[in-house]
This record gives structure tokens, C-alpha cells and sequence, in this order.
């Protein structure tokens, strides 16, 4: 029942929470308060607690479903989810998950929208005014009668937001409801989620790893390690201890980052975490002349290219059962041994089916792929396998056996590798990722970042001369989305890999590492060139629904400075500058 001190407010109050089986508290003595209509964002790095802190709020980690032990106590409302059962809670908590297919159960999108309310006993008419209102937040008026297999992933992370909206619940949790989603979906389902906090005033509770995308939607942040809190307080306050953030595992936003690089220079300058927020505070320096650029854009690394190692060659592609959609269209494409590339471009735009077709997964359609001289539509993919190695977005589509060894042994016996040679692979592919203890682990109690890494070591074992990287962030955190591609610089450098693609959707990421961009679009190569120049063809990025670094940007707004163009990250800032 409600009362006049819980009615309005959500919060946890000396909240501990240990899973069944477990030794340590997923969660200890957790405290914060919201009131109604206040938006609460949730950052911190894998295995911190946030997804439990969801579940909790929802009744999935309680009696009812996953037990476990609990001291303290939740207040959503009034109500308690620990004392009644999750339908009970359903009807004032909505839950959104990171991977909408698991929330999609219907053959049509209205179907799923209206299959809560439905088991609420909602009338059908006002079934209807839901359904038509939550489409209308959500932008996708039109939608009714689709499938959700002709949706984008931003769509369908959209679908689920309208589908638990349709319930009309008082909180809203959204577990990392953007990790999976292209730059264009990432934009829909964040305005999404604003225009519900600005018209229908619905509080709200975000896990998430990206910090530049709650700036303008938190009220407060929490951050939590090791499932205690380490920061908890108003938005721009968090997010100004870029220290903090960074030894916790949580990436501040750049602005913050240069702004700590000017404080370590001398400037007495308050930490700022918008880009509009640092263009305002750093160009009143440049006009008073108190900062300038002192040096040089930074050379990037000077290495000598070998033969075309991947060639594609008027390349097309078409999917069985809907070959009149060219998911490829006329590609020409030379990848150079000693390259690292990075492929990037909304989702459907073609870079997972032109891998895909570089790995023999798939035959072209039309034209040609060539492996060095070689045409790979003649090679056997086991052949394809020992040359070039593809660790995919979702690990779990390459993990099928039941221990880490027996994983990377499969693919051993598949390309004819001597059981005497086995042992030894075995063992320095795992050590390479980190993973010697979980040797005779079952893959799938791994973490999810775990069983990426044991993906990569599969591949690495078979000693590819190329490897291809899609997606490496997804469902990371901060160290964990550098913690693969580093990896792959590493034995790039080291030579023990020819060349490294990575198709990503992190624009930090792949400035970082990436010597050449490609960006594609509708199935067509619309850009190639080193990444400096790419990022600076706004025209293009533009077609492709794409941002270029935040750095990048600010370069951008002080061009009248003498800020040259190809600045790509903070170290190249603070370089000239400084």
C-alpha cells in the first residue's frame, strides 16, 4: 500500500543482493533515490551490478523467478518486488532489454504491442489507443502489420520500447538498450526515450556503457564496481571526475578528457562534458590567445605495404529468398597485406556480407573475391579457414562444444593440425586472450566478454594470416571494447598477423586504430582513404548516418584557430596544443 513518504519516489536503501551459489554480494548496501519523472543513468564496467540492479527492480532476481538473498530495501512507489509476484510488478515496472529479440514474441509488431496490456486485462479499444500512441513516440506510425524480421535493430529495439510502454508503467529500466545498435538506431531509440521523458514525464532507470549518450537525458548518474558504489550525484557533476571515471572502468566523454589535459598543463579550467560545453569554455582561450597550436598533427605509422592479400572484384551479393535486394552491389575493393582497416557504416549497408564473402561463408552472386591469386569461391573453407579468420559480432554463433579446449581443438582437427602440435596451440591461443585458467571451463559460463575472447582464440589457434573483427564492442565495456582490438595491434605489430579488419560501429574505436576507412552504404563502397581525410568528409558521413569522433568535430568548430583537419582523437589535440 502506498503512503504519503513512498508514494512519489523510487530508491534503494541499504540494498545488498547475492546470487544463489554465490560467495560475494553482486550488489552491497546500494542507496539512491528517485522522484517521479526523474531519469537515473547507471554506468560502470562489466560485472559492476547494473543488469542485476534491472533485474531487481523488476522482480527477475526475487523469489519468484531467481532467488537469492536480499537485505536492505526497494521502494518503487509503494511497492516492494521482492514481496509479490512479477506480474504484480510488471504492471508498474517496464522492462527493456539489451538484445530485443528477446522480447519480441509476435508475428506482427501491433501484435507485440498489444500482448502486455492484452495479459492485463487492458480493454481492446483502449488496446488500440495505446498502440497507435506509443507507435507515434517511437516513430514508427506504419508499422503495425510488419514482422519483426523486416525491422532494423534500431527498430526493433524501438518495437520493445513501445511494447512496454504500451503496459503504461510508472518506471521504465532499460539494461544497455543501445550496445547493439548502428549509429542510426542508437539516434532513434535515444529520442525515443527522450520524447517519453519529455511528454509523458515517465521516470526512468538506463545501464549503459556510453557516457556521451546520457548527457542530455540523466538527471543523476550512478556508478558502480565490484557491485558497490563509487559515484552518485547529478549528471554533470559524475561525469566531471574524469579520473574517477577512468580508474573505474567508465569512459568519460572527451571534452573531459581534453579539459583534464588543459588543467595538467597549467589552465585553471573546470571540467566540462558536452561538446557545446567545451566549444564555449576553450574558444574564449584561443581568442585571447592564451592557447594556440604549437606543433603538428602527429605522423601516423609509417609501414610498407605488401601485394593485394583481399581482392574483391565487381563483387555482388544477394540473399536466397530475396534476390531482388543486392545486399552488395558491384564492389572493387584491394586490402594490402600490412594494413589495418576499418570498416564502418549503418546496419544493412553491406560490410558483414563483403567479409563474409572475403571468408568463403558466402559465394558471390557476381563478380569475384580472391585471396591473394587465388578465387575463393574454388577453395575448401577449411583451406580459407588457415589464411584468413573472422571472430564474429556474437560470439555464441561460434561456441558449441563443452569445454574452452575442445573449442579451439574443433577447428585444429578441421584444418588437419597434428594432435602432437594440438596441445601447444591450444595453450598459447588461451594465454594470449587471458584465458589460461578457463581451459576446461564450459564456454557458456563464461561472461560474455569471456566467450569473445575464447571466439578470437578459436581463430587465433589456426594461425590465420588475416583477421577480421566484426563488431569487437559489442556488449563491452569501456576497457573490454579496446581490450580485442589491442590485442589484435599487438600480434599485428609483433607480425604474427598480416593484416586486421575490423568492422565496428565506434567511431573512438576505429579512429584510434584504423590506418584506412572504409564506409559503405546500400551495399556500395561510398569511401575509402586514410582515416584522417575520411572522418573529414562530412558529405559522406552524412549519407551513411555516421559522427565522426567528438575531437574531430571540435577540430571542426575551431578551424578559424589554425586547427588543421585530420585531428582524430584527444591525444591528437592535446599533441599540438601542448
Amino acid at each position: 500500500m502506498e503512503n504519503e513518504a513512498t508514494a512519489g519516489t523510487v530508491f534503494f536503501e541499504n540494498l545488498s543482493y547475492l546470487y544463489e551459489g554465490t560467495e560475494r554480494p553482486a550488489l552491497n548496501n546500494i542507496n539512491f533515490s528517485l522522484k517521479e519523472g526523474e531519469f537515473l543513468a547507471v554506468l560502470g564496467p562489466n560485472g559492476a551490478g547494473k543488469t542485476t540492479l534491472c533485474f531487481l527492480l523488476s522482480g527477475v532476481c526475487g523469489p519468484g523467478i531467481w532467488g537469492g538473498k536480499m537485505k536492505g530495501r526497494i521502494n518503487i512507489f509503494g511497492q516492494d518486488p521482492w514481496t509479490q509476484p512479477v506480474y504484480k510488478t510488471a504492471q508498474t515496472v517496464g522492462i527493456v532489454l539489451q538484445d530485443p529479440e528477446t522480447q519480441l514474441l509476435m508475428p506482427s509488431v501491433d501484435m507485440d504491442l498489444a500482448f502486455g496490456p492484452a495479459n492485463f486485462g487492458v480493454p481492446k479499444e483502449e488496446i488500440h489507443g495505446r498502440i497507435k500512441e506509443a507507435l507515434k513516440i517511437v516513430g514508427l506510425t506504419g508499422f503495425e502489420d510488419r514482422t519483426p524480421q523486416e525491422l532494423s535493430g534500431g527498430q526493433k529495439q524501438r518495437v520493445a520500447l513501445a511494447a512496454t510502454w504500451c503496459m503504461h508503467p510508472r518506471l521504465l529500466v532499460l539494461d544497455e538498450p543501445t550496445s547493439q545498435l548502428d549509429p542510426l538506431g542508437t539516434v532513434e531509440v535515444l529520442d525515443a526515450i527522450y520524447r517519453l521523458k519529455k511528454e509523458r514525464k515517465i521516470t526512468t532507470i538506463m545501464a549503459t556503457h556510453k557516457t556521451e549518450e546520457i548527457i542530455d537525458l540523466a538527471d543523476k548518474v550512478l556508478i558502480l564496481r565490484d557491485g558497490n558504489i563509487v559515484d552518485y550525484g547529478p549528471t554533470e557533476d559524475v561525469l566531471r571526475h574524469t579520473e574517477l571515471l577512468e580508474e573505474n572502468g567508465v569512459r568519460p566523454p572527451d571534452i573531459s578528457q581534453l579539459f583534464l589535459k588543459l588543467r595538467e598543463n597549467g589552465f585553471q579550467v573546470e571540467s566540462q562534458i558536452s561538446l557545446d560545453q567545451g566549444i564555449g569554455k576553450i574558444e574564449p582561450l584561443f581568442k585571447e590567445g592564451k592557447l594556440s597550436v604549437k606543433n603538428a598533427l602527429p605522423e601516423d605509422r609509417k609501414k610498407e605495404l605488401g601485394a593485394p592479400i583481399l581482392v574483391a572484384e565487381n563483387l555482388g551479393y544477394s540473399y536466397k529468398g530475396y534476390e531482388h535486394i543486392k545486399a552488395l552491389k558491384n564492389v572493387n575493393l584491394k586490402i594490402y597485406e600490412g594494413e589495418f582497416v576499418g570498416i564502418i557504416g549503418q546496419n544493412g549497408s553491406g560490410k558483414t556480407t563483403l567479409v563474409k564473402n572475403f571468408v568463403g561463408i558466402l559465394q558471390p552472386t557476381d563478380g569475384k573475391a580472391f585471396y591473394r591469386d587465388e578465387d575463393l569461391s574454388k577453395l575448401e573453407v577449411s583451406d580459407v579457414a588457415k589464411k584468413v579468420g573472422m571472430v564474429l559480432q556474437n560470439p555464441d554463433y561460434q561456441l558449441f562444444t563443452i569445454s574452452s579446449d575442445k573449442e579451439i581443438r574443433f577447428g585444429l582437427k578441421n584444418i588437419g593440425v597434428p594432435e602432437e602440435e594440438m596441445e601447444e596451440r591450444v595453450l598459447e591461443a588461451l594465454r594470449i586472450v587471458g584465458l589460461e585458467k578457463e581451459y576446461n571451463t564450459f564456454p557458456f559460463r563464461l561472461s560474455f566478454g569471456d566467450r569473445r575472447k575464447l571466439a578470437v582464440a578459436t581463430v587465433l589457434a589456426m594461425k590465420p594470416e588475416i583477421l577480421i573483427m566484426d563488431e569487437p564492442t559489442t556488449a563491452q565495456d569501456y576497457l573490454g571494447r579496446y581490450l580485442l582490438a589491442n590485442l589484435a595491434k599487438d600480434l599485428f605489430d609483433k607480425g604474427l598477423l598480416k593484416t586486421v579488419i575490423m568492422i565496428t560501429h565506434d567511431m573512438s574505436l576505429v579512429a584510434k586504430f584504423a590506418d584506412r576507412l572504409i564506409v559503405m552504404a546500400d551495399g556500395e563502397i561510398i569511401a575509402d582513404g586514410p582515416t584522417r581525410e575520411v572522418f573529414y568528409q562530412q558529405e559522406v558521413l552524412t549519407r551513411a548516418f555516421l559522427k565522426p569522433p567528438q575531437m574531430t568535430q571540435l577540430a571542426a568548430a575551431l578551424q578559424e584557430y589554425n586547427i588543421p583537419q585530420g585531428v582524430l582523437s584527444v591525444e591528437d589535440m592535446a599533441y599540438m596544443l601542448f
